[in-house]
């Protein structure tokens, strides 16, 4: 975590940095500093697009079944990385707070790792293990509802951080249906409910305005699929967590 947000911010300097001589914005000679888009945040709507990479991993607790199984030993979440992409409509409210609506696509790829007991016997400290790893590629339709609140711009960039929900519908991956309920597939459910924040920080340029942003999702609702294979009686709730760094173009 600690190294995912200090690549954030030393990206963020870096690009900052690279883009200062051409902006001009620190010149010692006010007449001579360059202020890109100055009345870009008084327009009431903005439109943009946006790219983002997502790392992701599963919170579970484990069910009854799993601890009453003479088979199953562990079950352990394993991260993974995703991307997703998407437009964007940012609506003005003040001069330091706006409403953004953002509806993207998202791949994940949701990872379990199952350890079993050798030859069956709990008693015995010998591991085998079947299948390393259970995996589910899953594509979800997103919209993010945010509130944005905005510094006072200086020169050209600004920081700001986010707040809001996320509600998800999946829309490909394996299909959560009668013909995987009992074929052992792992599964998840076809909907979530996320709550969101983060972080970022606005570039105004020449014609566009960059975002790079770093965010935190935490699902609210069990997607553990009803499947009645091992893996998903193994456990009782099964919540989402991610963490993805966008870049908005505006």
């Amino acid at each position: 975590m600690i190294k995912f947000l200090t690549c954030f911010f030393v990206f963020a300097y870096v690009f900052a940095k690279a883009q200062a001589p051409e902006q001009n914005e620190y010149h010692p000679d006010p007449k001579k500093r360059i202020i890109n888009l100055p009345n870009y945040d008084d327009k009431k709507l903005h439109y943009g697009f946006f790219l983002g990479l997502n790392y992701n991993r599963l919170l579970i607790d484990e069910s009854d079944y799993f601890i009453n199984s003479k088979v199953l030993r562990t079950v352990t979440p394993v991260a993974d990385l995703g991307f997703s992409l998407g437009f964007l409509m940012n609506v003005r409210l003040h001069d330091q707070l706006s409403l953004k609506f953002i509806p993207s696509v998202g791949f994940y790829d949701k990872v379990l790792k199952f350890s079993y007991y050798s030859k069956q016997t709990p008693d015995t400290d010998s591991v085998s293990v079947s299948k390393p790893e259970e995996r589910v590629e899953t594509t979800f339709l997103e919209l993010s509802i945010l509130l944005k609140y905005k510094s006072m711009r200086r020169k050209n960039h600004r920081f700001y951080v986010v707040g809001g929900v996320k509600p998800c519908i999946r829309v490909g991956g394996k299909s959560n249906d009668k013909k995987t309920a009992g074929a052992g597939v792992f599964d998840v459910r076809r909907t979530d409910f996320c709550i969101e924040y983060g972080t970022g920080i606005d570039f105004y340029f020449k014609y566009f305005k960059f975002s790079p942003e770093l965010r935190f999702s935490h699902g609210l609702l069990n997607i553990n699929s009803t499947n009645t294979n091992q893996y998903n009686l193994s456990i009782a709730d099964m919540l989402s967590h991610t963490i993805t760094l966008y870049f908005f173009f505006e």
